[in-house]
């Protein structure tokens, strides 16, 4: 199979099934296929609504390589295709899906080969990025896990990010105050501890993504941090990150399928209803059922692919529902 074959094959791609002969041999071809990656960038830059749906899949799988082959060449390509809006219904997010909040922390960390300077000034330039620029912020501080910068440095760049967020208040700037604080609590950062408690009364932060709640009380340990946790991947992998996701669809699928009477079978019910489980001491009576019964009409009605309710910007199935 030439390139050009393998370009057919992923632009081709149906129903989920990964193109992973095509994927390795655009990873043989790299560099002959690096530059067709980078025109489909800057075409999408130019008009993020120009790609036909065979070019949006081939950009796809191609920014999703830069991370796995960790192709350093491309960072500054990398952040122009990502300064722009990001939010649910997007073009970006037409393109990238579930992989806009998910991989993006991964592919920052790979691609950027230690230059956080590039992705602090991509944190607090003026485009409308804003899951992004909360990627790029864990993209750092796992540099900082890994020993590739030091305190000193994250230190520095934190001091920036909370400047320029506190001073002009926003839904993004919001938003990302609130991941920033986060990852400071996370990562043990309590020289900035006073700074962010004394923006609560200020309402400056996004609830639904860190509450202030959490910021006053200001401890995480022992929570494992983004490497650690595998949130961010040192050595990615596409076709195993992405099929590991399809298995979790599927799983997902077939639970949305089941009936009651499969239900009662599954074991994760059993473990519900047994001695200590969540639903041990419920007892199901009819005056219990009327009591905590909700009107059907009352239930927000929301598909796996819908926006979460919950108002994260990720899709439900890889928010609340999960």
């Amino acid at each position: 199979m030439n390139l050009q074959q393998a370009l057919l094959a992923i632009g081709d791609t149906r129903d989920n099934e990964l193109p992973i002969t095509g994927l390795e041999v655009v990873k043989e071809k790299w560099l002959e296929f690096y530059p067709e990656l980078e025109r489909l960038i800057d075409q999408f830059i130019a008009d993020d609504t120009s790609l036909t749906d065979d070019q949006q899949t081939i950009l796809f799988f191609g920014t999703l390589l830069l991370a796995e082959l960790k192709y350093s060449p491309a960072l500054e390509k990398c952040l122009q295709l990502f300064s722009r809006s990001d939010t649910f219904l997007t073009p970006l997010e037409a393109v990238f899906g579930d992989a806009l909040t998910e991989l993006t922390p991964t592919l920052f960390y790979n691609v950027v080969d230690g230059n956080t300077q590039a992705l602090c000034n991509y944190i607090v330039d003026g485009h409308q990025a804003m899951y992004c620029k909360a990627s790029a912020i864990e993209a750092v501080f796992a540099q900082y896990e890994a020993g590739i910068i030091d305190e000193f440095v994250l230190s520095a760049h934190v001091t920036r990010w909370l400047t320029v967020f506190s001073a002009l208040p926003s839904l993004t700037n919001s938003f990302l105050l609130s991941a920033l604080a986060d990852s400071c609590i996370e990562y043990q950062l309590d020289d900035f501890k006073s700074q962010f408690i004394s923006l609560c009364d200020k309402d400056l932060f996004d609830e639904d993504r860190f509450k202030q709640d959490e910021v006053k009380v200001w401890n995480r340990a022992g929570t494992p941090k983004l490497i650690e946790s595998g949130m961010i991947q040192t050595q990615f992998n596409v076709v195993t990150t992405l099929t590991a996701w399809a298995d979790d669809d599927s799983e997902d699928e077939e639970l949305d399928n089941l009936s009651s009477e499969d239900l009662e079978d599954f074991d994760g019910f059993d473990s519900l209803m047994r001695e200590g489980g969540l639903l041990a001491n419920i007892l199901y009576d009819e005056n219990t059922i009327i009591e905590n019964s909700v009107p059907v009409s009352s239930l927000p009605v929301v598909g796996r692919n819908d926006p979460c309710p919950c108002g994260s910007g990720k899709k439900y199935k890889k928010c609340c529902r999960v």
